[in-house]
């Protein structure tokens, strides 16, 4: 076993995200309350001002330079949309980190919270249209709608009124890589609760949750 000259420390082996800090990197919390023995998952509307506006998802944000880490996020942002204190979640743990293809990375956690209603919830209507409960168990029980997307990957971008082209010639690289190439289609999750589709993302989020809670 040879001495690297190079690598002065071991590697801890626990699973990182490549340049994370390249990336947006937004944090939520999927939370669970219990009403007269039905637990519900809590879900707000986002307001049409802002940005994804009329989207459904979960509370939270993007992650800031003052959060002492992504968890913090979650529950600050739940703190500024909904009202719910971070002293009054019991946080179950980290569900994991979604990768979107938008370049957006997203730490999920998930928590409970004793409530009786929506009463109690202060929405921030600057950024929250309304808020709203849905059972876990239905969640359970549906199987989501699964439709596919699919993404290109473009050799140049605008930037500043000025185009910029990917050096593909200059480096030789392959043919392929001259025009637009496409991306593995992926699948998309839609669940339809009364008057409300949630989707994309926070889709995502749900059906890999009900996977853990089954």
């Amino acid at each position: 076993m040879y001495e690297s000259k190079f690598l002065k420390k071991k590697l801890d082996m626990s699973e990182k995200i490549l340049g994370k800090d390249k990336y947006l990197n937004f944090s939520v919390i999927i939370l669970m309350a219990k009403i007269k023995n039905i637990e519900y998952l809590i879900f707000q509307k986002r307001a049409e001002n802002i940005s994804q506006g009329g989207e459904i998802c979960f509370p939270g944000g993007k992650v800031e330079n003052y959060d002492k880490n992504s968890m913090e996020t979650a529950l600050r942002e739940c703190e500024e949309e909904i009202g719910i204190s971070r002293d009054t979640i019991e946080v179950l743990g980290k569900l994991g980190t979604h990768l979107a293809p938008s370049g957006i990375i997203i730490d999920i956690y998930a928590g409970k919270i004793e409530l009786e209603g929506l009463k109690e919830l202060k929405i921030n209507y600057d950024e929250v249209e309304k808020c709203f409960f849905i059972p876990v168990e239905f969640f359970l029980k549906e199987e989501p709608r699964i439709e596919k997307l699919q993404s290109e990957t473009l050799p140049f971008y605008e930037e500043n009124g000025k185009k910029y082209v990917f050096p593909f010639k200059e480096l030789k690289l392959p043919k392929k890589y001259h025009t637009p190439w496409k991306s593995k289609p992926r699948e998309v999750y839609f669940y339809t609760y009364e008057d409300n589709v949630i989707w994309g993302i926070t889709g995502e989020i749900i059906y890999e949750f009900m996977k853990y809670l089954k």
